[in-house]
């Protein structure tokens, strides 16, 4: 009888270790599997900086439309400055602001003499540190103008149309001498000293 005993008690403590075995490993199987998950790092919030990028591009491209609108608003202002500032052409007009006396020089844009002569007015007024202007004869209110500001003869000599010509003023707004046809730069020149010291008419 305890011959048998002893039998039993040892199946049974043997089936015992096996069973507590079995669940350590079954144990340890599951907790190395379910490791890797709690370690799992993700991104916080991806949609939430996606929509981040989304709001940041309507400021670049307002900022963009805004720039556009600005520089056409500059060209539409240029555009619409006066051919003529209180009867005088503005080109001339607006030289007389920084210079006494201005050389201008009337052109036709189709003609190689006329710009021959333009090139020559340009120089001799810069020797003369004088201002410089060209006008063309196709500007039709800035010809009237010069037309008007100075009187047209009817000389053909002196016919004011007759491109390509050159006019030295003085200011406020006086013609001091006009050369008509081809004038070489040196010419221009000197009258253009001349008429920066000339005494005013009394």
């Amino acid at each position: 009888m305890n011959e048998r005993f002893r039998i039993y008690a040892a199946v049974g403590l043997a089936g015992v270790l096996v069973l507590v075995g079995g669940y350590l490993v079954l144990g340890r199987g599951a907790s190395s599997s379910a490791a890797p998950a709690v370690h799992t790092i993700k991104p916080l919030h991806p949609h939430a900086k996606a929509k981040a990028k989304v709001a940041l591009a309507p400021p670049n491209v307002a900022a963009k439309a805004k720039a556009n609108a600005a520089a056409a608003t500059k060209a539409k202002a240029s555009k619409r400055r006066p051919a003529v500032v209180g009867g005088v052409p503005a080109p001339l007009a607006n030289a007389f602001e920084h210079h006494s006396v201005v050389v201008v020089a009337l052109v036709s844009p189709d003609s190689a003499v006329d710009q021959l002569t333009r090139a020559e007015a340009k120089a001799g007024a810069s020797y003369a540190h004088a201002g410089f202007v060209s006008i063309s004869v196709s500007h039709n209110a800035q010809v009237q103008a010069l037309s008007t500001l100075i009187g047209v003869s009817v000389d053909p000599q002196n016919r004011l149309l007759d491109a390509p010509a050159v006019l030295v003023f003085k200011k406020p707004r006086m013609l001091y001498v006009r050369l008509n046809g081809y004038v070489d730069a040196d010419t221009i020149e000197q009258a253009a000293v001349n008429a920066a010291s000339a005494q005013p008419a009394s």
